[in-house]
């Protein structure tokens, strides 16, 4: 047994150790006094500072509590919204602070997750209508992108139908074509070589926010260069990002690249964590006085949870873009008959030297433009949904009611289907049969295709052969002379998408190329005029050498909403059209000093035609009711059909 004994004494003297120890402590703990939790304290009074310097910073709609704002809260501010909430940041239950961050005139601001993520869906409503109902009238313009079919911007769908914020695009062709007004909105006023390297960037007056929601899956590396280099030029220029889902998922080569993954220049970012977010990134990191390290430059981001703001309440959203859109509808309605003669004096102008027709009002002045010998020619550019199709209207309407038949002759092509030009056909109106048509047209192509449209040209360019022909015999050189001898009418045609007659490189495009040219190059003289329209004027193959000898002849440019490449490239008078808006130039899209009084350019608001049915309607009837009962409808052609219908 002696090995036993020897264990069982072990066994006594361990315990009689750890019972020593343990009185040992128990002695110590009744005589230490633990220091005061001074740290509490810091914590609570530093959220205390955060908050008052949140209130500071964000007044009003910017921080408020979206579901506490009383009922007749004022909209507008006299600055511009530079500091906006994004939620509430919760180091301790009893220290919490709103999360501000920097947007407009610093930097932009980027999600991990797009819209699919309720959390961002509802942060990026309120923060949208955190700026709209802060920022003063008319000095922010929003331009969307959501993939997902647009749901998020439904709400807001009343600024939408008062033309204050287009719809928002949801595929990659309408993103490229946001990016390209974007691109436009950015582009310096002078070459960058001109520009002296010290000098501050101007302000603008107007701030441009592009608020991407989600990205098409289909983007691709360009897409993701140009909103990188659009990040990186943008807030010196007044343009600012909101890019929900960046980076993006590494799905393709491209998009798994370093560069399509490295955070978007100049933003905050806000990475999605379950159930809260953190912030990160330094958009206002600003080199230190004197060479010395920056307090920002290494900024690792906020190292406190933050719960992003919810939905703002519906009935809240609704109530600031009723309000919005009447402001806006105040300030100015314009309707179709507003642009027209006086009814008693349809068709009393002479078209013997020039036509003219009121394109929009400028305050309460009505602007004119011209087709004569010095602006022969139109150019209109304008996004799809940006109104291209309401202006042609009001213009040929314009022209149709000034100018009788004898007067003038319309050759009408539209190379998309559901165009404007099929209103001037006979066809049905409040689902009865309506025989009207215009009298003045001659041709109406209705998603023609590209060999209709050539025919349409040589058709032109042989009646300026006779012309030319007719010319000589009486002795004359002008169009106002020869009107002197003979009743000839003038003949404008206007081209919608007229960059489908010249895609490719194949025979068509260069002969249609050539026909244009020659209408551009001889139709001053000889009463001929060309309307060309389109989504844009870039990218055009047949352009790319010989751009000069068409454009050039087109001195009246119409740039619309998404339409700035119209213009010079320097100019940037149409970067922030609202709906219903167009810039209209005189001289080519040369542009000027910003600020300054430019007489060759004007901004005008054109009414929606379509606003009234009755007085359109009533329109056609009477235009109808005055041709020569002889006369007989025009040639209908479709890209099924060549004969009239």
């Amino acid at each position: 047994m002696p090995g036993l004994n020897a264990r069982i004494d072990q066994a006594a003297s361990l315990h009689r150790h750890a019972s020593a120890v343990v009185q040992a402590a128990a002695s110590a703990l009744d005589t230490y006094l633990p220091p005061p939790r001074t740290d509490l304290a810091e914590q609570q009074a530093l959220a205390q500072r955060l908050r008052d310097a949140a209130v500071r910073l964000t007044p009003g709609w910017l921080g408020a509590v979206l579901d506490e704002v009383p009922v007749g809260t004022p909209l507008g501010d006299q600055r511009r919204p530079e500091f906006v909430r994004v939620g509430v940041a919760a180091p301790q239950e009893d220290a919490q602070f709103p999360a501000v961050l920097p947007l407009l005139g610093t930097g932009h601001l980027t999600f991990s997750a797009d819209s699919r993520d309720p959390r961002v869906a509802g942060v990026l409503r309120a923060i949208l209508l955190r700026l709209l109902a802060t920022a003063p009238s008319g000095t922010l313009v929003v331009r969307a992108v959501d993939a997902v079919g647009g749901a998020l911007f439904a709400p807001f769908g009343a600024l939408a139908d008062a033309g204050l914020m287009p719809p928002p695009v949801t595929d990659r062709a309408g993103l490229q074509a946001v990016l390209a007004e974007a691109e436009h909105w950015v582009r310096p006023s002078r070459p960058e070589a001109q520009r002296r390297p010290t000098a501050r960037p101007r302000r603008r007056d107007c701030t441009m926010l592009l608020l991407v929601a989600a990205l098409p899956s289909d983007v691709q590396g360009a897409e993701l260069s140009r909103i990188t280099a659009l990040a990186q030029a943008g807030p010196a220029t007044g343009l600012h990002l909101i890019v929900a889902g960046w980076p993006p998922p590494p799905l393709t080569p491209e998009t798994s690249l370093p560069s399509a993954q490295a955070p978007l220049p100049m933003s905050t970012q806000i990475a999605l964590r379950n159930p809260y977010a953190l912030l990160g990134g330094m958009p206002f990191a600003q080199p230190a006085v004197g060479g010395g390290p920056s307090p920002t430059a290494n900024w690792p981001g906020l190292s406190v949870p933050v719960r992003l703001d919810p939905d703002p309440p519906a009935e809240l959203v609704a109530r600031v873009c009723r309000e919005l859109a009447e402001r806006y509808a105040l300030s100015g309605q314009v309707h179709l008959m507003d642009l027209l003669p006086d009814p008693d004096h349809w068709w009393a102008e002479s078209s013997a030297a020039g036509m003219s027709t009121t394109a929009g009002l400028a305050g309460d002045t009505p602007i004119s433009l011209v087709f004569a010998d010095l602006t022969p020619h139109w150019l209109v550019g304008g996004r799809s949904g940006g109104g291209k199709s309401a202006f042609l209207v009001n213009v040929l309407y314009g022209l149709c009611t000034r100018y009788d038949p004898d007067e003038l002759g319309l050759y009408l092509l539209d190379f998309k289907a559901g165009g404007a030009f099929g209103r001037f056909v006979p066809g049905a109106a409040g689902g009865e049969p309506d025989p009207a048509w215009l009298p003045h047209a001659r041709v109406v192509g209705l998603d023609c295709d590209r060999e209709q449209g050539l025919a349409v040209l040589q058709e032109l360019d042989e009646e300026l052969d006779r012309r030319e022909q007719l010319w000589q015999e009486l002795g004359v050189k002008r169009f106002a002379q020869a009107r002197e001898q003979r009743p000839l009418p003038r003949l404008v045609c206007a081209v919608d998408e007229f960059p489908e007659l010249l895609a490719g490189s194949d025979p068509i495009a260069a002969q249609a190329l050539a026909l244009l040219e020659s209408i551009g190059r001889r139709g001053r003289t000889y009463g001929v005029h060309l309307i060309l329209c389109s989504q844009t004027v870039r990218g055009i193959e047949a352009l790319h050498v010989r751009r000069d000898s068409l454009f050039g002849q087109v001195p009246v440019r119409i740039a619309l909403p998404g339409g700035g490449d119209v213009l010079e490239a320097t100019n940037d008078a149409a970067a922030s059209l609202p709906l219903g808006c167009a810039v209209v130039n005189t001289a080519g899209g040369l542009g000027g000093p910003r600020g300054a009084i430019r007489g060759h350019e004007k901004t005008v608001r054109f009414p929606d035609p379509d606003a009234d049915a009755q007085v359109l309607a009533a329109l056609r009837q009477r235009l109808w009711q005055a041709r020569d009962p002889a006369s007989g409808p025009p040639l209908i052609l479709t890209a099924l059909s060549q004969e009239p219908a």
